[in-house]
């Protein structure tokens, strides 16, 4: 237990019973030290920003668009850009992979640190990520003239969405990290993503949206995260729309802890 904690310094400054919050506390220190020196914590950023400025000079000069959505493009097409953020989510799965290969995570199993903890400390540090990216990402839009209809407290509720979709994205790259057992499928597994963004109301209102599409749309958990956000910055308060999209991220943020928790059990029990 000694050389354990003395090559694994973090942990050793846990108690012999730590309680639940130390634990998640330590193993979150070690993770955002790795977060902040690590270049692919910058590049979806840049990723966002890229996108928000070749949708806004695609479409932003037309009047036509803009009469057809009821808004300015730049405001309808900046939760796209927000939850295109999301993607630094996979960030979780990649580094408890990493403690996966090289051994840290099985050493984590000789102390007294619970699983959901060890499942928990990435997927608050994605959900981190998500939110700070999500933050400059509205900053920048705000900037460039994108506005609110209910000013701070509907940004804030924009900042609350991404923060809980950013953890259930999390935790969906936590659990498939593990089932992949390496870095490089890990963050391949991230690209589902891609295919949910292009199957919501991305570039139109969904009532716009024709036949096997808006059914799609329908389905999709991406659709009521956009449209509630687009609400509060366009429409102003509605309280169905607002319930809608937090019950259906809050219930993506619940099953994806339990799936990751679920998996992170069996593969640290078999190794």
């Amino acid at each position: 237990m000694n050389a354990i904690a003395t090559q694994f310094p973090d942990t050793a400054m846990l108690p012999a019973s730590p309680s639940f919050v130390t634990q998640v506390g330590i193993l979150l220190a070690r993770l955002l030290r790795q977060l902040v020196v690590s270049p692919t914590t910058y590049i979806n950023l840049a990723i966002s920003l890229f996108f928000l400025a070749v949708y806004t000079g695609a479409f932003g000069s037309s009047a036509g668009f803009e009469k057809l959505i009821g808004a300015s493009f730049l405001t309808f097409i900046l939760p796209v850009s927000i939850v295109n953020a999301s993607l630094a989510g996979s960030v979780a799965g990649q580094l408890l992979v990493t403690d996966l290969e090289t051994g840290y995570l099985r050493r984590l199993q000789a102390m007294p640190i619970s699983r959901v903890a060890i499942v928990l400390a990435p997927m608050i540090v994605g959900a981190i990520l998500v939110l700070a990216q999500a933050t400059l990402v509205l900053g920048v839009g705000m900037l460039l003239g994108a506005t609110s209809a209910t000013g701070v407290p509907g940004l804030l509720v924009v900042l609350g969405l991404s923060l809980l979709w950013g953890m259930a994205f999390a935790g969906y790259a936590v659990a498939t990290g593990l089932l992949a057992g390496n870095a490089a499928a890990a963050q391949a597994a991230t690209f589902v993503f891609f295919p949910l963004v292009f199957l919501a109301p991305t570039f139109m209102p969904r009532a716009q949206l024709q036949g096997w599409l808006q059914v799609a749309a329908s389905l999709n958990p991406t659709t009521y995260v956009l449209e509630t956000m687009r609400g509060v910055l366009i429409g102003g308060w509605n309280p169905g729309q607002l319930a809608s999209g937090f019950a259906v991220i809050g219930a993506l943020c619940i099953a994806a802890t339990l799936w990751a928790t679920s998996v992170a059990r069996r593969t640290t029990s078999r190794r």
